[in-house]
């Protein structure tokens, strides 16, 4: 799978810019995430419990806010990456793997009660 986050540019913007720069961003760019998810809901994009993909009967405003939260994703993904750098990926990853298994879990007493 293509990743599009360069590593390279990651650690350049810590050392350019300080870890504690960096923190902020992520402060800001999480909270325009959260605008993004719900701005996309108030135009209307959750339909049967999934996020629907602009068309061209869409409107000018939802293809806006659709596009606006695939941007702020992507912000994230960028910032998520800045904080596996500056924190332990180890230590992220045995979290994740955690959580992943506790998640599935959760799922499998939904589909096999």
């Amino acid at each position: 799978i293509h990743n599009p986050i360069d590593s390279h540019v990651v650690k350049s913007a810590i050392k350019t810019f300080g870890a504690s720069n960096q923190l902020e961003m992520v402060d800001e760019e999480c909270g325009e995430l959260l605008q993004a998810i719900n701005k996309l809901k108030r135009k209307g994009g959750i339909i049967n419990g999934e996020i629907v993909k602009p068309t061209n009967a869409s409107s000018i405003d939802y293809c806006k806010a659709y596009w606006n939260l695939c941007s702020e994703v992507a912000d994230m993904k960028i910032m998520m990456a800045q904080l596996e750098e500056m924190l332990s990926k180890e230590a992220i990853d045995l979290s994740a793997e955690r959580k992943i298994a506790r998640l599935k879990k959760r799922i499998d007493k939904i589909i096999i009660p």
